[in-house]
């Protein structure tokens, strides 16, 4: 049984809800990590499948709406030594689910689709090995990755690794770079100038890009159409912007310079010149 803390109040409509939601699991065969302190408004559910994967639905309250991640997870972490009861004590946070997807509960017609959306994901990986599991995974985020790749590269952007290069003028280069994050399987989309042969970048036009407030963006979660509109309504204007702009009129842009990072002492090797900081009298 989790321990609720009432850390984040709830409307008593949503409150019912997730009460309801959850008899509906437990009733299914689903369990409850045993140890897990979480607050009434985040609850995790599991339920063991083969010997090294679980089904896994978490519910999260908002405002006014219900946040259904679901999915399978490797539970190989089980067979390590000193974690073996760390499913059935913790069970599995959303960005742990091997495979996911997300559903937002608004209404009885959204309860209906999620119903249904949450059976078909159990039934579809239901005899699928930990290995296989992994492999699906890793084919996934291969297609999330050639997503970027052919949006980007009919910008004249050449790809290495998940980063990826476009000429500018002179010896400048327009990065763009998909980070992974190193505390969850989630990632951040980072854009700066750089200069060829220098190991000094992004130290005026260093930003990030994402769509809403996910910073960093669950790539698994967010809709194959939520990611199109994110890249060709964010990504793809904030790329055009630098590339159809010289770089002494980007330098004037005070949200491009405004963040820099060594006072203007590194212009002869950054992007901007130095004698343009000196033209607008900054000192």
């Amino acid at each position: 049984m989790q321990i609720a803390v009432d850390s984040k109040p709830l409307s008593s409509e949503i409150r019912a809800k997730m009460d309801r939601y959850r008899t509906s699991l437990l009733a299914s065969g689903m369990r409850e990590p045993s140890k897990l302190k979480s607050s009434v408004w985040h609850w995790l559910f599991y339920k063991p499948v083969t010997e090294l994967t679980a089904f896994i639905v978490n519910l999260k309250g908002t405002d006014d709406s219900i946040e259904a991640v679901y999915g399978y997870a490797s539970t190989a972490f089980t067979k390590m030594a000193g974690d073996e009861n760390a499913l059935i004590e913790l069970g599995v946070s959303d960005n742990e689910i091997t495979i996911r997807e997300k559903i937002v509960i608004c209404s009885e017609a959204d309860e209906a689709a999620a119903r249904n959306q949450i059976a078909q994901m159990y039934e579809r990986y239901l005899q699928t090995s930990k290995d296989e599991l992994l492999l699906k995974a890793k084919a996934k985020r291969k297609a999330f990755i050639q997503k970027i790749a052919d949006k980007l590269k009919p910008m004249g952007f050449r790809k290495k690794a998940n980063t990826w290069a476009r000429s500018l003028e002179g010896d400048y280069c327009l990065i763009f770079n998909a980070q992974k994050s190193a505390f969850s399987d989630e990632y951040y989309f980072n854009v700066y100038i750089e200069k060829n042969g220098s190991d000094i970048y992004g130290e005026c036009c260093d930003t990030r890009l994402f769509p809403g407030n996910m910073c960093p963006m669950d790539w698994q979660t967010l809709s194959k159409d939520e990611f199109e509109l994110f890249l060709n309504r964010t990504v793809v204007p904030a790329l055009e912007k630098i590339i159809h702009t010289p770089l002494h009129e980007l330098g004037k842009l005070p949200s491009i310079w405004a963040d820099c990072t060594c006072n203007r002492k590194k212009c002869e090797q950054c992007w901007v010149e130095k004698n343009l900081w000196e033209a607008k009298g900054i000192q």
